[in-house]
């Protein structure tokens, strides 16, 4: 049985925000989660009264409490370079929030939501003592064709060199950090392999926690979507892949992973998507001795965090090893 935090969202808000207590609502949610020394950093999404979606983040210490005055406002500080049809929406709208390091750099990716023709995704470089960013917005660029809709990338390795694009088939992307403003990535491998007796009850394997590393393999921990408009719902899940080149996926889930949900589908609030139900939603996890910690969303509404065994993580998933299509 996983243990399970959920924060009061009254700790979360920076200062900087503190007015959209009043008149409300505000909801923080979908957090991730980066070690830092011994204590943490969280990266969290905020939708005040305005509807527009910011992102904060703050410190936590080794027992996961929030820092006192660490909550910064993010998003406010970001300064985008000028650039040719971006729009107002694009440069201020700030979702699903990913920390990451690479190179023994400290950095943040989000995307713009959905927007008519086609969402933007961006990495900012942060100062981390400061939670603070550093010069400005790259933007993730897809060499060849790329969806109206792009996001959840899931960056992965020591300098994130390489991106996972979809689950299944399992497309991985090489990145190339040599310019300031952009991060090119191009299609090196495309595996196609099965995940249908999943799939078939909760739903197509999507985007979620950065991987992390276990020995010769990666453990994605990601989400799955499944159910008819109003009551879509979203399930934790994770797969394993090849830790070598061409980054081939290894075991497929066999249940979604237990992360607790003390709500239930209840909300304190209207529902932010009236397209959906229940919602767990990860964004972080972290391998340690034997333990997962996990970060995620709880009903658009929370941030939680759950501590989880290894031995909990590998139940979850099938005995048998899959083979590529």
């Amino acid at each position: 049985m996983a243990h399970c935090l959920v924060f009061d969202s009254k700790d979360l808000l920076p200062e900087a925000w503190g007015a959209f207590r009043d008149p409300g609502p505000v909801r923080l949610f979908n957090p991730s989660l980066l070690r830092d020394g011994d204590g943490w950093m969280l990266a969290y999404r905020v939708v005040g009264p305005d509807a527009l979606r910011r992102i904060a983040l703050c410190r936590l210490d080794a027992a996961f409490g929030v820092v006192a005055g660490s909550p910064a406002a993010f998003s406010d500080q970001v300064r985008f370079l000028p650039a040719a049809g971006r729009s107002a929406r694009t440069t201020g709208w700030f979702a699903d929030p990913r920390l990451f390091r690479a190179a023994g750099r400290l950095w943040l990716y989000w995307n713009s939501g959905w927007q008519d023709p086609m969402n933007h995704q961006f990495v900012q470089e942060l100062e981390g003592s400061g939670l603070r960013p550093i010069g400005h917005p790259r933007e993730l660029v897809l060499r060849g064709n790329r969806r109206a809709l792009e996001k959840n990338w899931m960056f992965f390795g020591d300098d994130a060199s390489h991106a996972v694009h979809s689950v299944c088939p399992h497309r991985i992307l090489e990145a190339s950090w040599a310019s300031e403003d952009r991060v090119e990535c191009s299609e090196i491998s495309t595996t196609p392999w099965a995940c249908d007796s999943f799939s078939r009850t909760h739903g197509e394997l999507r985007g979620g926690a950065p991987p992390q590393r276990a020995g010769a393999e990666y453990f994605s921990i990601c989400h799955a979507v499944n159910g008819a408009p109003g009551e879509y719902r979203y399930v934790a899940a994770v797969y394993r892949f090849s830790a070598v080149s061409p980054f081939a996926p290894i075991s497929a889930p066999r249940i979604p992973l237990d992360l607790p949900n003390p709500f239930g589908g209840k909300r304190t609030y209207p529902k932010l998507n009236p397209a959906v139900g229940e919602v767990i939603y990860p964004c972080g996890a972290a391998f340690e001795v034997g333990e997962w910690v996990v970060s995620y969303g709880i009903n658009d509404e929370h941030c939680a965090i759950a501590t989880i065994s290894h031995d909990a993580v590998l139940a979850s998933l099938r005995v048998e090893r899959i083979t590529s299509e």
